[in-house]
């Protein structure tokens, strides 16, 4: 298949896809790796252009790091509490690997990550690789590549877009990096093709707010897991939200590629209140521990309260924290416009999550990945004008 930068200022369907630093962990034990998106689109920025994406140097001054890749790419990341030797030592060894997997490449240097202020440095690492690996393409390719900085108050990701020719077809493709400064995270205001801001400009340029449009999104452990016997793909778009064409193109492209996947139907209906009464009920459950922690004597006592408010921090909040109350109720989730597209995702089974407690993308995951999301382009296309009446209507 032939991948190549197009020239032409809008494609006829589009990708999206994102990394939110640092969202490991949402409700209902839900974990994910949440940059397989981003991952999707660098692999093809990269395919168009033959970029090297390898590290070159990562710096450390103060709170921040710095990482450099081959091709001159640079991005940035703050870590609020301070970083020590001892984690520039584990950031070191990423030097030489492939800033495409940025998830699976904190987890190979810290073993773990979390957002919401409780791990800083790998997530502001993530960042600073995430950064580097958009601005790279956007440096090389100025004319080609369209660039903007999150405008999200204290965020601090790369937004990079453009239009490939992929056997032919133009299609519009955006990256997107929700990073919050100190690797705190995660906001995700502008995630999937949300036109929040700086980002909607690209969106509209590119024309991506009126094109069927694939959102490619995490790796997960969640609910969607039971009676899965294999990883399995899900597709989700709602009925009357979203593109059914754009649904069953996805399902016809796995089908052709022996891709197991199952269609959600109900997985992108956005409800309203549904953030709003969640983080009200995340809030509930704190204060509950901090009334519990209040009256508590014993040194066991404050001990087992502080660690279920740490379990509370670190993996429910990341589920409420991601996006606003308000937008959610538009863009759902995923950060899809209404008629638009679908999501995808990669759900794993309740035998990985025993091995991974954290999931993460590998390089040949990666590569199915990308055959799906290749595929699902060449089904749309087919059912171009069947997919623009429903953006139409």
């Amino acid at each position: 298949m032939e991948i190549r930068l197009s020239g032409k200022k809008q494609g006829l369907v589009a990708i999206a896809g994102h990394v939110g630093c640092g969202h490991s962990h949402s409700l209902n034990n839900q974990v994910q790796d949440d940059s397989c998106g981003l991952s999707i689109v660098l692999s093809l920025f990269k395919k168009a252009t033959n970029l090297s994406l390898k590290i070159k140097n990562i710096e450390f001054s103060g709170n921040d790091v710095k990482v450099t890749l081959e091709n001159g790419g640079i991005g940035e990341g703050t870590a609020r509490r301070g970083i020590t030797p001892q984690e520039k030592k584990l950031a070191y060894s990423l030097i030489g690997k492939e800033a495409v997997n940025t998830h699976t490449l904190v987890l190979e240097a810290f073993g773990r990550i979390y957002g919401q202020g409780i791990l800083e440095t790998p997530v502001a690492v993530q960042t600073a690789i995430a950064n580097a690996a958009l601005n790279g393409f956007y440096l090389n390719y100025p004319e080609q590549f369209l660039r903007a900085k999150e405008s999200v108050r204290g965020n601090c990701g790369e937004v990079v877009g453009t239009v490939l020719e992929i056997d032919g077809k133009a299609v519009s493709v955006l990256g997107t990096v929700n990073a919050t400064i100190g690797g705190i995270g995660p906001n995700e205001d502008q995630e999937g093709n949300s036109i929040v801001g700086a980002k909607g400009e690209i969106i509209k340029t590119l024309g991506m707010d009126k094109l069927p449009t694939l959102i490619i999104e995490a790796m997960i452990y969640s609910g969607f897991s039971k009676g899965l016997t294999e990883n399995t793909y899900f597709v989700r778009g709602d009925k009357e939200d979203d593109n059914i064409v754009v649904v069953e193109s996805v399902v016809k492209a796995a089908e052709k590629c022996g891709i197991p996947i199952k269609y959600h139907e109900s997985g992108m209906k956005r409800t309203k209140e549904a953030l709003r009464n969640n983080t009200k009920s995340v809030a509930e459950k704190i204060i509950a521990l901090g009334e519990k922690l209040k009256m508590a004597e014993t040194s066991e006592e404050k001990v087992n309260i502080i660690a279920e408010l740490a379990v509370a921090v670190s993996q429910d909040c990341g589920g409420i924290s991601f996006m606003s109350n308000e937008l959610h109720e538009e863009i759902g989730g995923a950060g899809m416009l209404k008629n638009i597209g679908a999501v995808i995702n990669l759900v794993s089974t309740d035998e990985y999550f025993k091995e991974n407690p954290i999931p993460y993308l590998t390089d040949e995951e990666l590569e199915r990945y990308l055959k799906l999301v290749l595929e699902s382009i060449n089904q749309i296309f087919n059912r171009l004008d069947e997919a623009n009446k429903i953006i139409n209507l």
